[in-house]
C-alpha cells in the first residue's frame, strides 16, 4: 500500500489544514499583489502625466522663442526617437460661443474606447500641437506587468502546494510505518518492533511508547498462557484420578445414584478431554512436542477423514464428498494431518443444516473443506481459530472451541497456513500448505 496515494493524502487531517492554510495564504497574497500593481500603476501613470507636462512645457518655451523652424525640427526628431508620446500637427479648429480664453497649456481627455492623457500646445500660424501618451507603449507596459502578476501569485502558491504535499508526505510515511507494525501485533506477529529513527522528534518518542506497549502486551499474554497451561496441566492429574475412582464405583452396585455417578464421570471426561487438549495445542505451539515426518499422502488422509465421518454426515442426510484436482505429498505427522483435517470436516458437519452439502478437496496448494451451511462473519473470521472462541453465540453446538486452534498449530508446525473465507453460502475452509520446490529446500536443510 502506498503511503502517498492520492486517496491516502485525500484523507488526511495533516494535508486539509495545510492546504487551508495555503488557500487563505495565497488570498492574502493575491490581494497585497494586486494592492501592489494598483499603487504601481498609480504611480507609473502619474509619472507619465509630468512627462507629458514637461513635454508640452519645452514646446512653449520653443515657442515663445520664436525658432519655428526648430521647433517643426524638434518635432520630427521626436517622432523617430520617443517612442513614449505621439505628436500630431493639425489646424486649430474654432471653438463656437467660446467665453474662457484657455492657456497655451491644457489637458484634454479624449474618450473613446480608452481614455489616453494628452496635453494640447498652440503653434503660430492656426496650428496646434496635440500630444498624447502612445498606445502601444500602454499595451507593452501592461504586456509586461500582467505575467509578473501571474508569476507572482503563480509561482509562491505552486511552491506552497509542493511544500505541503511533500510535507504531508513525510508524515504520513512516518504514520505508515507504525501503522504496519500495529498490524503485524493485530495480526498475531510475535517480537515486533517499531523502528525508532535518530532524530528524536515526536514520532520517535510515540514509538518508543508503542514498542514498550506491546512489549507488555506480550509479557502479559505469555503470563496467561503460562498460567493457563499451568492450571490444565496442574488440574488434569486430580480430574484423571477422580475420573477412575468413578469408573471404580461404577463397577460396584451404586443404586440409586448410578445416573448422578455416570453424569459425574461423563463431565469429567470432557474436562479431561479440554485439558488435554490446551496442553497439547500449547505444546505444538511452543515446539515442545517432537513430531516425526516422513512423506504424507494428503489424498489418503482426506480419504480416510470421510470415511471416518461419513457416518456422521448420514444421519443429517448430508452429501460428504472427496474430490482430488491434483495428487499432494509432502512431509509430515500422518495423525496429526488426520486430526487437522478431521477438525475441519466435522467443523463443517456440525454447522451445516441437514441436506447440506460439504466438499473435501486435495489441490495443488493443500486443502479445501467447504460447506453450504450458516457460514462465520467477517468480524469472526479472524477470531474462530483462537482458543475457547465459539462463534455461535447461543452456545447449541457441544465444544470448547479448541478444534480450530488445534488445526492452525498443526498447520503452522507442516509450513502452513489456515486461511477462512466466504463460499456464499457458508464457510471455505484452506489448508495452504508448502509448495512441491519449497519442500525440496525444506527436506534438504
Amino acid at each position: 500500500m502506498s503511503y502517498a496515494g492520492p486517496e491516502n493524502l485525500s484523507r488526511s487531517t495533516i494535508f486539509k489544514v495545510l492546504m487551508y492554510f495555503i488557500t487563505c495564504v495565497a488570498f492574502i497574497f493575491i490581494l497585497f499583489i494586486n494592492q501592489v500593481v494598483v499603487s504601481s500603476e498609480t504611480f507609473y501613470h502619474q509619472q507619465l502625466k509630468r512627462d507629458l507636462v514637461n513635454e508640452a512645457n519645452l514646446f512653449t518655451m520653443m515657442i515663445n522663442k520664436g525658432n519655428s523652424a526648430e521647433l517643426y525640427k524638434t518635432i520630427t526628431q521626436r517622432r523617430k526617437n520617443n517612442t513614449t508620446f505621439s505628436y500630431l500637427v493639425k489646424p486649430i479648429k474654432p471653438v463656437i460661443d467660446e467665453v474662457a480664453t484657455y492657456p497655451a497649456t491644457a489637458f484634454i481627455f479624449s474618450r473613446g474606447k480608452t481614455t489616453q492623457l494628452s496635453q494640447v500646445v498652440k503653434l503660430p500660424r492656426g496650428m496646434e500641437l496635440v500630444i498624447k501618451i502612445n498606445p502601444q507603449f500602454m499595451q507593452a507596459y501592461r504586456q509586461t506587468v500582467i505575467p509578473m502578476l501571474l508569476s507572482g501569485i503563480a509561482v509562491p502558491v505552486i511552491i506552497m502546494l509542493a511544500g505541503a504535499s511533500l510535507f504531508a508526505i513525510v508524515i504520513l510515511k512516518k504514520l505508515a510505518r507504525v501503522n504496519q507494525g500495529m498490524n503485524r501485533v493485530i495480526l498475531g506477529e510475535k517480537g515486533v518492533k517499531l523502528p525508532v529513527s535518530s532524530n528524536d522528534d515526536e514520532f520517535d518518542v510515540l514509538t518508543i511508547h508503542l514498542n514498550f506497549l506491546i512489549e507488555q502486551v506480550e509479557k502479559k499474554e505469555e503470563s496467561l498462557k503460562a498460567l493457563s497451561v499451568g492450571m490444565a496441566h496442574d488440574l488434569r492429574t486430580p480430574i484423571a484420578r477422580m475420573k477412575l475412582r468413578l469408573e471404580r464405583l461404577l463397577t460396584q452396585p451404586t443404586a440409586p445414584y448410578t445416573d448422578e455417578l455416570e453424569a459425574c464421570h461423563d463431565d469429567l471426561e470432557v474436562l479431561l478431554s479440554m485439558f488435554n487438549g490446551m496442553l497439547e495445542i500449547a505444546n505444538l505451539n511452543s515446539g515442545k512436542q517432537h513430531i516425526d515426518k516422513e512423506w504424507v499422502d494428503l489424498s489418503q488422509v482426506c480419504r480416510d477423514v470421510v470415511e471416518f465421518l461419513l457416518p456422521i454426515s448420514d444421519e443429517k442426510q448430508q452429501q460428504l464428498i472427496f474430490r482430488e484436482d491434483q495428487p499432494y505429498r509432502l512431509q509430515g505427522e500422518p495423525s496429526l494431518l488426520f486430526r487437522a483435517v478431521y477438525n475441519l470436516v466435522e467443523n463443517a458437519i456440525k454447522y451445516t443444516p441437514d441436506h447440506g452439502i460439504i466438499n473435501v478437496i486435495v489441490d495443488h496448494f493443500g486443502i479445501v473443506v467447504t460447506d453450504n451451511g450458516m457460514g462465520v462473519s467477517d468480524e469472526d473470521k479472524g477470531r474462530i481459530r483462537e482458543p475457547m472462541f465459539r462463534a455461535d453465540r447461543s452456545r447449541t453446538h457441544q465444544g470448547f472451541g479448541l478444534g480450530l486452534s488445534l488445526v492452525e498449530a498443526v498447520v503452522i508446525r507442516h509450513n502452513g497456513e489456515l486461511v477462512f473465507s466466504d463460499n456464499n453460502p457458508g464457510l471455505r475452509s484452506r489448508l495452504y500448505l508448502p509448495l512441491a520446490s519449497e519442500l525440496v529446500s525444506t527436506v534438504g536443510d
